[in-house]
């Protein structure tokens, strides 16, 4: 059944005219979390809270309820269930002695870890590629997300000589790939606690790790190489070294891979890609605004 679209005060109108409740209540129960939707197909709810929060980021200083319903042609008790979705969700916050709203800075941290994909994505591109053509392998790019990784770029040689079923936006545990140990093992332990206890280990072959002793175990050596190795933990055949991408702070917010066969990705092969591994790393990480001389977070 389609239920052709009329706004409240339309409805509202044709139902004192005609006494019918019931119709009244039947509408809006047919209606009822079906979002209202302006003749222009924008969603009337988003266009309230984006008034919202473009008013109050015009008020440094807040405003009331009352002078925030005015500016936004909103009815008080509408602005009014709006800001507490807002408040409960960490977007505004009522100041308690005058009572005024004012923004957070959770959209100013959205709007960081949105400059810092594409930071991080435009910065990379031929640097990683580079790379690929150079060891002749695949070569990743991830950012970390909660308690994953996921995929940014993928770089494939001319002559690929392995097929990996990696993609871009596909997401990976972090304790069984090289790239998310990587980012593990410069973050305080503590985090890399929560991270293991809130992920589910599977072991995905024989090799993946599934125990809290051996991630410290391994991620200790990750330390002391500058790099993360994957010995067909994730996949069977496939074989990878990783090094983490810090921002501004020292922070590891993504990391880089150069993935291949385990026979193509032999002990010697390690041992010359590691360092141009590292080094591209760093590279990018200087253009995210890393200093070479600040510590990453290991503590």
């Amino acid at each position: 059944m389609s239920i052709p679209y009329f706004d409240k005060k339309t409805i509202v109108m044709y139902c004192k005219m005609t006494k019918s409740k019931l119709l009244y209540g039947y509408i809006f129960t047919i209606r009822k979390g079906i979002a209202m939707k302006d003749s222009n197909g924008s969603v009337q709810s988003i266009d309230r809270v984006l008034d919202i929060l473009e008013t109050l980021s015009a008020a440094p200083q807040g405003l009331t309820l009352s002078d925030l319903a005015a500016a936004t042609s909103l009815h008080a008790s509408t602005a009014h269930r709006l800001l507490a979705s807002l408040a409960n969700r960490g977007y505004v916050r009522k100041d308690a002695e005058n009572g005024k709203y004012r923004l957070t800075l959770r959209l100013y941290e959205i709007s960081r870890r949105v400059s810092t994909v594409l930071n991080l994505f435009s910065a990379s591109k031929p640097l990683l590629e580079k790379l690929s053509n150079d060891v002749k392998e695949i070569v990743h790019l991830v950012e970390r997300d909660g308690n994953e990784v996921v995929y940014l770029h993928k770089f494939e040689p001319l002559l690929r000589p392995i097929s990996i079923t990696s993609s871009v936006g596909l997401h990976n545990p972090m304790y069984c790939t090289g790239v998310g140990k990587s980012i593990m093992a410069y973050l305080p332990e503590k985090e890399v606690r929560a991270i293991w206890d809130g992920t589910q280990v599977i072991p995905f072959t024989p090799k993946t790790i599934t125990t809290w002793e051996a991630l410290q175990e391994d991620l200790s050596c990750v330390r002391e190489r500058g790099y993360a190795i994957d010995d067909e933990e994730h996949d069977l055949g496939v074989r990878c070294i990783a090094a983490p991408i810090y921002n501004w702070n020292g922070t590891p917010v993504g990391a880089m891979s150069i993935s291949g066969s385990v026979a193509r990705m032999n002990s010697a092969a390690i041992d010359e890609f590691s360092p141009k591994l590292k080094s591209t790393a760093g590279k990018i990480s200087e253009l995210m605004g890393w200093n070479a001389g600040c510590r990453p977070m290991c503590s």
